[in-house]
């Protein structure tokens, strides 16, 4: 019997021996390709051990003689994509697999212009609903996720500087690494607008309520945790009807919302901010 094959596993008190029928470990790994500065990059076994990149190189797993195997990306860097070609198979005896190629090639920035913001404001600009860029200032932004190559981009206004609407355009396209510009082309623009505001009166303490302002479908919650006088997120322009209702109840609570209608006027503010939240026990 090959000596080599008397590798062993010990397991709890007893010893079980990787040749005579059993099996021996060896390596599947390969080579990774396209890392960049400060990259760095996940991968991953059948079994959820991992291994973690920042450079260009070989890498390999331990794997039993007879067994499958799955390399895949845990995490991917952010400034470039993986992707494994053979990364999965059965081992069909105790040589090395070396062949797994993991790829890796330029994501691209998503980002634009911010104009018309208020001094001293923020606002929240999202990337297809899910990344968030806070922008504290005009000029150029710039979301810190990038984008891979041949998936869309979709930039919106998450939540505006207070007192101000917000609108974008030329925000949607297509990321493309041979044409990185095409995606840094948003232009936010914002102007004064007029707030939706409320009071809440009778709320118990330890209770959680939550308003819904509608505007053109549009549904901008605020949840409120005590009485007092509150400012939905959505300021509006001058013509948008409004209408406030009561999103979910205070447990243990029935509030009824008076004054909740009406239209946004720039020329007389005031108009809306009558709403009242009026709270009683159940």
């Amino acid at each position: 019997m090959n000596k080599s094959k008397f590798a062993a596993l010990i397991v709890g008190a007893g010893i079980v021996l990787a040749g005579c029928g059993g099996f021996v470990y060896t390596t599947v790994g390969g080579t990774v390709t396209g890392l960049g500065t400060g990259d760095v990059l996940v991968l991953r076994n059948e079994s959820n051990y991992t291994q973690t990149l920042t450079a260009d190189g070989t890498f390999s797993f331990n794997v039993a003689s007879n067994g499958n195997y799955t390399i895949s990306v845990l995490t991917q860097p952010n400034s470039v994509n993986c992707t494994i070609i053979n990364g999965t198979g059965r081992m069909s005896g105790d040589s090395a697999v070396k062949n797994i190629a993991v790829t890796c090639v330029p994501n691209v920035p998503v980002g634009g212009t911010v104009s018309g913001m208020a001094d001293n404001s923020s606002m929240v600009l999202l990337n297809n609903a899910l990344t968030t860029a806070t922008v504290t200032a005009n000029g150029s932004f710039q979301f810190a996720s990038y984008g891979v190559s041949g998936q869309p981009f979709a930039v919106t206004v998450g939540i505006p500087p207070a007192s101000q609407y917000c609108t974008v355009a030329n925000g949607t396209g297509t990321v493309n690494n041979a044409n990185p510009a095409a995606s840094l082309t948003a232009l936010v623009s914002c102007v004064p607008a007029v707030p939706v505001q409320f009071t809440v009166n009778g709320l118990a303490a330890g209770t959680v309520l939550t308003m819904v302002n509608t505007v053109d479908g549009f549904a901008d919650k605020f949840a409120v945790s005590a009485p007092g006088n509150y400012q939905f997120g959505w300021s509006w322009l001058s013509g948008k009807p409004f209408n406030i209702t009561v999103d979910t109840q205070a447990t243990g609570q029935t509030c009824k919302v008076t004054g909740g209608t009406g239209v946004v006027d720039a020329s007389n503010p005031a108009a809306s901010r009558n709403a009242v939240v009026d709270c009683t026990k159940t």
